[in-house]
């Protein structure tokens, strides 16, 4: 008996052992297969992110010249008003003053900014204590004053749009709230005229700040009616903008031109990003050719840019070129 017992005592030990390591085997196994998908998964993670670089952006200024000019060397322009606003919808005394004081800021910046062109002498008829509209004819003021224009500020207004931007070349959709202003500008014979229309953006970072509260301490409601009275009359002043555009940095050859246009050697940048426009690569000719339009819009040369733009979206369709060409063909 005693025998039998050890017998079984034996066999029950070498049995839990061969269970035990039929059991771990497996388990190590399935242990180092997810090792090994792990890893293979931070491999593919690591160069996919060698091959996609983050693009760096570069501040353009783009100086304009008037695209219009009046017709003679010496010119006169009266500034009068248009408009009142409604005492019927509105009889709140301190609203009607704000609505004075906005039309008024829009005016008076017109007409500083008319002033500073060469040539051009501005007779300002708008009063800011006693503000009313003139119910003068074009014609009486233009010879009173002996002018060759008469510029009427007609009505503003404030409203909500929506607008597209593009960051890291994916499309995103924000509301922004704007100023518009409409003017009029008359030939002194009063028969002909032309709209002018302006328009832009409240950076209003107070979201409880009120209309009066804001034009009565000079706020960003108060900076877009003078912005908006300037982009009515952009097609006569010369101005300058700015630009955020992303640039492609993929390889040597790009990083090295993003450097250049950067420190503003455009001219080296062009000579590194010209030939590559012509090469095998299209995926690398493209992004130089969205790289060079960059250059072309930094100096000044709309047609170049939007030339070279529509060359990088036509060698490979990027989201890059695409919204540099819509904001081209607005210039």
């Amino acid at each position: 008996m005693k025998a039998l017992v050890c017998f079984d005592t034996k066999m029950t030990g070498y049995f839990i052992k061969l269970s035990c390591l039929c059991y771990t085997f497996p388990r190590y196994l399935i242990f180092n297969k997810v090792k090994l998908f792990r890893l293979t998964c931070i491999l593919f993670a690591a160069c996919f992110l060698a091959a996609c670089s983050v693009p760096q952006y570069v501040n353009v200024p783009v100086d304009y010249a008037p695209k219009l000019n009046f017709n003679r060397a010496k010119t006169t322009i009266v500034v009068i008003n248009h408009y009142m606003p409604d005492s019927t919808r509105n009889r709140n005394k301190r609203v009607l003053t704000t609505f004075k004081a906005a039309a008024y800021t829009a005016i008076n910046h017109a007409a500083v900014q008319l002033h500073a062109l060469p040539g051009v002498k501005v007779v300002q008829l708008v009063d800011s204590v006693n503000f009313t509209a003139n119910t003068d004819s074009v014609k009486f003021l233009a010879k009173k004053y002996n002018a060759s224009y008469v510029l009427a500020f007609e009505d503003f207004k404030g409203e909500t749009k929506l607008e597209q931007d593009y960051y890291n070349g994916v499309p995103s959709v924000y509301r922004v709230s704007v100023v518009k202003t409409s003017f009029t500008l008359y030939e002194a014979n009063g028969i002909y005229f032309k709209k002018l229309n302006g328009e832009a953006e409240i950076n209003d970072n107070n979201p409880y700040g009120n209309a009066s509260s804001l034009l009565a301490h000079g706020g960003p409601l108060f900076d877009a009616i003078r912005n908006s009275a300037l982009d009515a009359l952009k097609d006569y002043l010369p101005y300058t903008d700015y630009h955020d555009r992303p640039l492609y940095t993929n390889g040597d050859q790009l990083s090295s031109s993003v450097e250049l246009i950067k420190a503003g050697k455009f001219d080296k940048a062009f000579q590194l990003l010209n030939p590559l426009i012509d090469g095998p690569d299209l995926k690398l000719a493209s992004r130089a050719a969205y790289n060079l339009a960059v250059v072309y819009e930094a100096q000044g040369d709309i047609e170049a840019a939007l030339e070279v733009a529509k060359i990088s979206n036509q060698k490979q369709p990027n989201d890059f070129a695409k919204a540099i060409i819509v904001d081209l063909m607005k210039e």
